[in-house]
């Protein structure tokens, strides 16, 4: 009679404790999973708006290159009054840059009449004739430049081009123009017209296959859009508007808000996705005025981390409830205190709070469930953690090259740039290193590429540590890397720095423990001596590189 009340007890007791414990885990995995999704997806949708952002930036930039191009052309046309130079000068400019379509010098004389006019046709550049030339006072670009301070740029809106037989192709364009002065007075107006589709795709191609790219001006109409006929809708006398389509942008355009992130559901034909929009300013500062800039991905990819987590989680509730019904079949008092210290430890981790120490150690049971639930937790930090480390990645490879871990050429030409404005203020000189390794080709032949990329990596720790710790040593591409020298007194400073560069690769480098002979050629060019802008100081430091490398004598 005792032993029969003694097992029932015992099986009505371990009933409710395993109906308890798989309960426990359940509720436990479910707040722990809504608490990490609503994390995870957050970080998901700051980290589109991290890249929208990066992406608004990038665009500043460019339209600062062109800006500082059309600057420069008007600074040469102040000085150079020879108009076949000058055409040269333009012709040169529209080599250089594929997305310019026109640059023309407009004089201020005979209702603002064209003086030099270069037109790129196809794959040509053509210069307009006399008979060409038109009258353009009346346009925006040429009275509103000419009210401009010397260096300041006008900017256009974007808009399709209609202005004339030569331009009659409707293509999306903008122009930039600045004021030409001579002897204290304004002569006329530079203005470089840009294709705007050409000019956008070099940031929108380098976005991966899921991301769809937006942008609009000021009032909202639609510049770029996934969808081509959303686009420049006021041109054929339509207000398509990126408001009208995301609601939550009306505070973007009207000045409430910089930045807005929202998720749409999906249609029969459109998967759901979610959106950032950022405002960009455009133009001169004192105008006020900006673009809205957009990126959008589906929120399947936004997700996926948060569909890896549950997954997760759901595999680890079945090891919790199966390990819960092995711990009511031994009731005692002995697993009662580790199982309330379980529950602390549950209800701490989805608010991110420290608990106790877990009885890991343990041999039954309870050191099981124990284990289990610490490597829960260590699974979802270590998701976490991989969330954050592949975020910060993505920023650090955007600026620097994956194998040598040296600025690559998108950062070397911001820091060249800056380096410049920097030396035209100060007036002191730069120097800019072109290093090639020499017979790189057969190293790789013969080798084989691991050993090439060894040899690369060993090249850039020694460039880095023959130069001025303040030099900004980058890797082009391949075996091609340069060295941004700022504050140069004289040529005799920037060739000790060369030659101590040179010196460098006199003795052999270390591959993997065994001497590996590496030679060099250095070329070097000086800012402003050899050129007046970052392109032409790289391609003359290019081209004092190869001179050296044909040349078969020194190295620099």
């Amino acid at each position: 009679m005792k032993t029969r009340m003694k097992w029932g007890i015992a099986l009505r007791l371990g009933m409710l404790l395993a109906s308890f414990s798989v309960f426990a885990a359940i509720l436990a995995g479910y707040y722990t999973f809504d608490s990490s999704r609503a994390r995870l997806q957050g970080r998901a949708e700051q980290a589109l708006l991290a890249t929208t952002q990066v992406l608004a930036r990038h665009m500043q930039a460019g339209f600062g290159t062109v800006a500082r191009d059309t600057a420069f052309l008007a600074s040469v046309a102040a000085i150079e009054q020879d108009k076949n130079v000058l055409a040269d000068v333009f012709r040169a400019s529209l080599i250089t840059h594929p997305s310019y379509l026109q640059i023309r010098f407009i004089g201020v004389q005979d209702f603002g009449l064209e003086l030099v006019r270069i037109d790129r046709t196809g794959d040509a550049w053509v210069r307009a004739s006399e008979d060409e030339l038109q009258e353009k006072a009346h346009f925006p670009f040429v009275f509103e430049t000419l009210a401009l301070a010397p260096g300041e740029v006008y900017v256009s809106e974007f808009g399709i081009n209609h202005e004339g037989a030569a331009d009659a192709e409707p293509l999306p364009v903008f122009s930039m123009a600045s004021p030409v002065v001579r002897g204290g007075q304004v002569r006329g107006v530079v203005v470089v017209r840009v294709a705007a589709q050409h000019f956008l795709r070099s940031f929108n191609t380098a976005l991966p296959a899921p991301y769809g790219f937006f942008l609009s001006n000021r009032w909202g109409d639609f510049l770029v859009h996934p969808d081509a006929s959303q686009t420049f809708g006021f041109d054929r006398g339509q207000r398509i508007l990126i408001q009208d389509s995301f609601a939550p942008v009306a505070a973007l355009v009207g000045g409430h808000q910089e930045e807005v992130v929202l998720s749409l559901p999906g249609t029969d034909d459109e998967e759901a996705r979610v959106f950032s929009f950022v405002r960009m300013p455009f133009g001169r500062e004192e105008e006020k005025r900006f673009m809205v800039v957009g990126l959008s991905q589906p929120l399947a990819a936004v997700q996926g981390e948060v569909v890896n987590l549950g997954n997760s989680i759901l595999k680890i509730l079945l090891v919790l409830s199966a390990v819960g019904v092995v711990l009511a079949a031994l009731v005692s008092r002995v697993v009662t205190q580790p199982l309330k210290a379980m529950v602390r430890a549950t209800q701490a981790l989805p608010q991110g709070r420290p608990h106790g120490v877990l009885p890991v150690d343990r041999e039954d049971e309870v050191g099981e469930l124990a284990r289990s639930f610490q490597d829960m937790e260590q699974q979802i930090l270590r998701q976490m953690t991989e969330l954050n480390a592949s975020r910060d990645a993505m920023a650090h490879l955007a600026h620097h090259d994956a194998l040598t871990g040296l600025p690559n050429r998108r950062m070397f030409e911001q820091r060249l740039a800056q380096a410049l404005e920097l030396s035209r203020r100060s007036g002191r000189d730069c120097a800019l290193l072109f290093v090639d390794l020499d017979d790189f080709k057969a190293i790789n032949d013969g080798r084989g590429h691991a050993v090439g990329d060894l040899v690369l990596q060993a090249v850039a720790r020694t460039i880095v540590g023959a130069v001025r710790q303040a030099d900004t040593v980058a890797r082009l591409a391949g075996d091609e890397f340069t060295v941004l020298c700022e504050n140069v007194d004289s040529e005799d400073a920037a060739l000790q720095i060369a030659a101590k560069l040179e010196q460098a690769f006199e003795s052999p480098l270390d591959i993997e423990g065994q001497p590996f002979p590496v030679r060099a050629s250095i070329g070097v060019s000086l800012f402003p001596r050899d050129a007046h802008d970052a392109h032409t100081l790289l391609a003359s430091a290019d081209a004092a590189m190869y001179r050296i490398k044909q040349s078969r004598r020194r190295r620099v």
